[in-house]
């Protein structure tokens, strides 16, 4: 029994052997140049709209899209990403606030001129739709196409 268990755990290594080496190899590959050369180091924000007027009207998705084409597009002319969802947050007044909202998305070299613009996005949506505020959370990202 003992020839018996030592054969079986020999054809065990056999079948792992081959498999752990590849894996391994993979799991440790260092970054080469020409990956590094792909991917660049850019600035992300997370715009969050929320849908909701004082008094409890929501925001037309007709009055968003006008939005987002005479504030947000041409100040972001290379592209951005926006996203229905549901929040919550507390007001002002302490009141627990859920509501719809839109994620937007952008993506861009970082300069003086992107942040004021952002800057304008918020302040725009606030005094055209009455909001109390516009979260905005930023994060640096590497990206690659």
């Amino acid at each position: 029994m003992n020839k018996h268990l030592k054969s079986l755990c020999l054809t065990g290594l056999l079948f792992i052997l081959p498999v752990c080496p590849a894996t391994l190899a993979r799991a440790q590959l260092p970054e080469t140049s020409e990956t590094n050369a792909k991917q660049t180091n850019l600035l992300k924000d997370e715009l969050f709209f929320g849908l909701t007027k004082p008094g409890g009207e929501t925001i037309s998705e007709s009055e968003w899209q006008e939005f987002v084409k005479a504030v947000i597009t041409p100040r972001f002319r290379e592209g951005l990403t926006v996203l229905d969802s549901s929040g919550q947050f507390l007001n002002s007044s302490g009141i627990l606030i859920r509501e719809n909202s839109k994620i937007v998305i952008l993506i861009y070299e970082s300069s003086p001129e992107k942040n004021q613009a952002i800057h304008e996005i918020i302040e725009t949506y606030k005094r055209t739709f009455h909001q109390e505020s516009v979260l905005r959370a930023t994060s640096e990202v590497k990206v690659s196409f």
